[in-house]
């Protein structure tokens, strides 16, 4: 028995040994493989930088070969006379002279109207002549009968009787006639007096009876001429009345 445990374990002992041996080098293969994957792997990036800057080279080589063929097309179709060019060469020189009237015309056009705008108030009706304008037609409006007047003789007694020539003048052209009588003072200028509102009415009494000069009324007149819309004072430069009054 003792001799049969000898033989076998020599045997194992034999068969252990040469298990060793291709398990180390199993070990050995592997960790050599392992070196080289590390080792590639470590040079990845470096190979993937030079792959992009060789494709970047490539890249602006193809760019700068495409300038120059299309820099040599256009040369070609300019030679040629096919270029297309910018607008105003697309023109022409009969389409660049119409271009330039037409412009011209419409600058013509436009400063002829601004200078029209600017120019039509001094030339046309200034804004006194609009007021006195927009009166005159007010007084055409007026009704001769809703006006009462009042009537003084401004002469200092030079002129007896004549502010009731006045007065019925006035009564002929249809007005209404209130206080007539001598004025306190003498007015070396005939005028037309009118209260508040009454302007336009004022106008239309002193063209009756020829006197064109208007002004509001004054408080010693309104007192003398109590309750008239206007009062006609008849100044010493008075004229003979209208032949139709």
């Amino acid at each position: 028995m003792t001799d049969v445990i000898q033989t076998v374990g020599a045997y194992a002992g034999l068969v252990a040994l040469f298990g060793l041996g291709v398990l180390s080098f199993l070990c050995f293969s592997q960790a050599r493989d392992i070196r080289r994957l590390r080792e590639w792997a470590g040079g990845a990036p470096e190979r993937d930088a030079e792959v992009r800057e060789v494709s970047e080279i490539v890249a602006e080589e193809r760019s700068q070969e495409l300038r120059v063929l299309a820099e040599r097309e256009e040369r070609r179709l300019e030679r040629a006379g096919l270029s297309e060019g910018g607008f105003w060469d697309r023109l022409g020189r009969s389409g660049r002279i119409i271009a330039i009237v037409a412009v011209v015309l419409i600058l013509g056009a436009a400063a002829a109207w601004a200078a029209s705008s600017l120019l039509g108030g001094d030339s046309g009706t200034s804004p006194n002549q609009a007021r006195k304008g927009a009166a005159a037609k007010k007084a055409r409006n007026v009704n001769p009968s809703s006006i009462k007047v009042g009537v003084l003789n401004g002469t200092g007694g030079a002129e007896v009787g004549l502010a009731a020539e006045y007065a019925d003048a006035l009564n002929k052209d249809g007005f209404t006639t209130g206080v007539v009588t001598d004025a306190t003072e003498t007015y070396t200028e005939s005028v037309v007096m009118y209260t508040d509102g009454n302007e336009a009415a004022a106008k239309k009494v002193g063209k009756a009876i020829g006197i064109s000069s208007t002004e509001a009324m004054t408080p010693d007149v309104t007192t003398l001429t109590s309750g008239a819309d206007v009062t006609v004072v008849i100044g010493t430069d008075h004229g003979p009345l209208p032949s139709g009054g």
